[in-house]
């Protein structure tokens, strides 16, 4: 392949071109659209079949990575990622489910919200709307304590792939029907593109709800310190209203507040809140928790290293 007998050499910069307008991460099928689109519309010889094409942009101009992502027990899944420009790990994860948006913990480090690299990734695409269930939505003491005396439920769908050196895992979450509530374009340095993830209150909520996929209570506590200055209350009030959750998530949020010493913020959610949390039901920051601590104005069990780790508001 040394010579140029395809005319694939010469409209290197034409592939470049064309593959940003194609995403920069191609499945098998936008790869075999990619290749028929620059036959058409280069100068590249037509008569060339799809895998020569294919050595080319990887092996000879190396304008692509041929990138295997294994799920469990399966064949591995191709994709063919950009090396003409910076492409991030996570518009690969991405480019798993159609429609899917990164949350939770890849959505914390998307916003600046924590200090690490996660190598789990969370992609999400929500579920077909279902009614309420009415006959678990009456809460108990007993329901509460035994849900999260277990560990939380998790996703069993997950994929592994390496990437420049490093193994990262997907995890591919089906969440609760929102209308993609909260959802937005957002375009940073490291990503070639924009990309779909939560917002910031939508990721707030959602790292709160499941925070096995965020690190942890801890972490999250450290991301409502980044946040706090940042938090549209009015906005957090609407998505909790609209997403109507059985459990008082409110006291949940409302503990993260206290922690991180924000007293405006915390006295007008504590106002708005108090008819739904004054339930006299105790709640769970989180899910097993091993050595908890009951803040009685909240009803709720928190990690007593909240106690060292948070600037706590006096009440």
């Amino acid at each position: 392949m040394n010579n140029d007998r395809y005319h694939i050499k010469e409209n290197a910069e034409f592939l470049k071109d064309l593959g940003k307008k194609y995403g920069n991460v191609l499945n098998r099928t936008t790869m075999i659209n990619f290749v028929n689109d620059a036959k058409e519309k280069s100068s590249i010889s037509t008569s060339v079949n799809f895998g020569i094409m294919v050595k080319y942009l990887v092996d000879v101009l190396g304008l692509f990575e041929e990138i295997r992502i294994y799920p469990d027990n399966k064949e591995p899944i191709i994709r063919y990622v950009a090396k003409y420009i910076s492409v991030s790990p996570y518009e690969i994860a991405l480019s798993l489910k159609s429609k899917s948006f990164l949350s939770h913990y890849s959505a914390l480090y998307v916003h600046d919200l924590t200090f690490n690299n996660p190598k789990e990734i969370y992609i999400n695409t929500e579920q077909t709307l279902k009614p309420r269930n009415e006959a678990n939505s009456k809460l108990t003491q007993g329901k509460i304590d035994f849900a999260f005396s277990k560990p939380m439920r998790k996703t069993k769908t997950t994929f592994l792939f390496r990437y420049n050196g490093i193994m990262y895992t997907v995890f591919v979450l089906n969440s609760k029907n929102t209308r993609n509530t909260g959802i937005i374009k957002k375009e940073t340095f490291e990503f070639s593109k924009a990309i779909n993830v939560t917002n910031l209150e939508r990721t707030l909520i959602d790292v709160t709800v499941r925070p096995t996929y965020s690190g942890g209570s801890s972490e999250i506590l450290e991301a409502y310190k980044l946040a706090s200055l940042l938090i549209d209350i009015n906005r957090m009030e609407l998505y909790l209203k609209k997403f109507d959750y059985i459990y008082p998530y409110e006291k949940s949020i409302l503990l993260y507040i206290k922690y991180i010493g924000n007293s405006v913020l915390f006295e007008n959610l504590y106002k708005a809140w108090y008819k739904r949390i004054d339930d006299n039901l105790n709640f769970y920051l989180d899910y097993q928790i091993a050595d908890s601590k009951l803040d009685t104005n909240l009803n709720i069990y928190y990690p007593k290293t909240f106690d060292i780790q948070g600037v706590l508001l006096q009440s």
